[in-house]
């Protein structure tokens, strides 16, 4: 099973999102990446898994360094207290699922 490793950052609790490196992109199918803007969406889409939320989203292009899922996961980062600095992986269990762990 493939993972990528990630930093959660204090803007990723202040509004619910987490953030990949540009360089990860390959990680995803290349038809779930899409635009900016939410009329931007991509034609694909994965499926997270968080503990017990399952999200159903494409993969952004947040900046020119980072992407983030569209979907908010406001809740989880929440439910797994998580802080600034903290550690999580982001683990492909089929072509298109994956599944969060917070490492702390």
């Amino acid at each position: 099973m493939q993972h990528i490793e990630f930093t959660i950052i204090q803007s990723s609790i202040d509004n619910g999102r987490i953030y990949f490196d540009q360089a990860h992109k390959s990680f995803f199918p290349s038809d779930v990446i899409g635009g900016r803007g939410a009329s931007e969406r991509a034609m694909g889409q994965i499926s997270i898994d968080a503990d017990d939320e399952c999200f159903d989203t494409d993969i952004r292009l947040s900046s020119s360094v980072r992407i983030s899922p569209r979907a908010s996961f406001k809740r989880w980062l929440a439910s797994v207290r998580a802080h600034d600095g903290a550690k999580a992986r982001l683990h492909r269990v089929a072509d298109r699922q994956y599944k969060l762990e917070y490492l702390g």
